[in-house]
């Protein structure tokens, strides 16, 4: 079977009853594995069958962390986790007045929920200070609202959507890092496109992707879109270089081919530490957020140079990729290299940007505070306050720019420096298994070191994990998502048997789930530690 577009452009849809499917190269093993028993859930819950199921999967993220945005490029790729929606639409015609009737799987954590849809055509009211699970639905639905009166106004500016029965069921570890959020986001913006424009209409992924990687935003929640779009974008056997600037877009890198007895795993281990990013976003991800733009700003004001930024942005501050870009622009003819996007010069340009980190904000790693940054911007103590601290709500006791730039610039460096290692491995007649697991690993350890002592993202329950798996075979490990809990990802060998797999997987039962969970039982573990290679993205299931 092929897909019913085979235009990589578009989103692809599948037919669940095509035996055939599971040739299909790039359907993702939820065809068989899964949808049938989404199905016979939807049927026990509403009685009869639904429409479709919209797929999109969770995503581990190996390299980049906490530089998307600040619109550096990121590798992730997607996992075999994903988040089904099944559907049954209502037209319009059958229903006067409808309504949308959620149901999920886990009914202990995710209880059910009913709302009607507004009669003239209005985006649904989401109130971020709820803490529910049904506002990451609403999210996905309030986007995909947006999306529909854009390319249909005539339609929907003055017309419901169509009413639904929705039936959810996720296997991505929620609050562990893996993108559980971005996965119902993605698969609930896509159903609900489907379910009103049809089963003709072919989804363009790079739409999808620009409408929801600002969907968390209507909850407080300034993610860059490296989430949406490894979910997205997923591809077998391949990483997603995930760049920003100047679009948003992924870009599949393919995996180097090893010998005949090994291949590339990734062990994804969840440190069961749940972090609700909406909860801990005062001192932690928007506080970054925050960090990160005030450092941009500092050193353009040290070095006398005026930042381009987007004016679409909802953050009209600039970045650190915007300084640099800046700074290089204004001083072409000085440095020393040729300024282009090749792998060197971008090599290049962020090792000249973290030696002007050092120079202006070198002489206070400890910290600014408020006063001392209000200084360098060269504006009141109100003003300061005004135009940055009221971004987001944020709290703090010292403003740590200088380690938050260095972070950024040399966790940027560190991802151009393994798309280089890929290139120049694909490129080899035969690959050296031992250098490239070695040299890959080394990259992803001094991740793990930024993000534990510039960035201070890490905690106890992460390093405890990376320890035991380098102790045990693997070769790179740290952590993966925002931080502060959540999961982490290890570059483990897969040799004849998987043994260095099961080795380093029961190394992390025995010394740290069984230690710090005493009562931890074989299904949480069974989701808690997961073996990835690289999955398909987003998909329609026709049923």
């Amino acid at each position: 079977m092929t897909s019913n577009t085979t235009n990589n452009m578009f989103v692809p849809q599948y037919n669940i009853l095509d035996d055939s499917a599971v040739q299909e190269k790039n359907a993702p093993v939820s065809l068989v594995d899964k949808c049938p028993k989404v199905i016979a859930s939807f049927i026990d819950t509403y009685g009869y069958k639904p429409d479709f199921i919209a797929h999109s999967p969770g995503r581990v993220n190996l390299i980049g962390e906490h530089i998307d945005y600040a619109d550096f490029s990121v590798l992730p790729l997607s996992l075999e986790r994903d988040m089904l929606c099944a559907i049954k639409v209502h037209d319009l015609k059958e229903n006067n007045n409808p309504s949308i009737t959620l149901a999920n799987k886990d009914k202990q954590r995710f209880a059910g929920r009913k709302f009607d849809l507004p009669l003239d055509g209005s985006p649904i009211n989401i109130d971020p200070s709820i803490s529910d699970w049904s506002n990451y639905f609403k999210c996905g639905l309030y986007v995909a609202q947006l999306y529909l009166k854009e390319i249909c106004p005539e339609k929907y500016n003055v017309q419901p959507l169509n009413g639904m029965d929705v039936f959810c069921q996720g296997d991505v570890p929620v609050g562990s890092g893996l993108g559980s959020s971005s996965a119902i986001i993605c698969a609930v913006t896509l159903g609900i496109i489907r379910a009103n424009m049809g089963h003709g209409y072919r989804i363009p992924k790079a739409d999808l992707l620009r409408i929801t990687s600002v969907a968390e935003h209507y909850l407080g929640v300034n993610n860059g879109g490296m989430d949406q779009a490894a979910s997205i974008y997923g591809q077998r056997g391949h990483a997603l270089c995930v760049s920003f600037k100047p679009e948003l877009k992924a870009t599949p890198i393919q995996f180097p081919t090893m010998s005949l007895d090994w291949d590339i795993e990734f062990i994804v281990a969840d440190t069961l530490v749940e972090v609700n990013k909406y909860d801990t976003a005062s001192t932690n991800y928007n506080l970054r957020v925050v960090e990160v733009i005030i450092a941009a700003n500092i050193l353009a004001m040290h070095y006398g140079v005026v930042m381009n930024y987007d004016l679409s942005s909802n953050i009209r501050k600039g970045n650190l990729r915007d300084f640099m870009n800046a700074y290089l622009g204004l001083h072409r003819s000085q440095v020393k290299f040729e300024i282009n996007d090749s792998i060197e010069s971008r090599i290049n340009q962020l090792e000249l940007m973290l030696q002007l980190t050092e120079e202006c904000l070198g002489d206070k790693k400890n910290g600014h505070t408020a006063d001392e940054v209000s200084k360098a911007l060269e504006c009141s103590k109100e003003e300061f306050t005004r135009e940055y601290l009221m971004l987001f709500p944020i709290r703090f006791q010292m403003l740590k720019i200088y380690k938050r730039a260095k972070h950024v610039y040399s966790e940027a460096l560190r991802v151009i420096k393994t798309l280089q290692l890929f290139e120049e491995t694909n490129e080899q007649t035969k690959t050296n298994n031992y250098t490239f697991y070695h040299q890959f690993g080394e990259l992803m350890n001094g991740s793990q070191r930024s993000c534990d002592e510039l960035y201070e993202c890490s905690s106890v329950e992460i390093d405890k994990l990376c320890e035991i798996a380098l102790n045990n075979g693997s070769y790179g490990s740290r952590l993966t998502g925002a931080g502060w809990g959540g999961s982490t990802v290890h570059l483990v060998p897969n040799g004849p048997n998987g043994c260095n797999v099961e080795h380093v997987k029961n190394a992390l039962i025995e010394q740290y789930y069984k230690l710090q969970y005493p009562n931890i039982t074989q299904e949480v573990l069974d989701n808690a530690i997961i073996v990835s290679k690289a999955a398909p993205g987003s998909c329609i299931f026709e049923c």
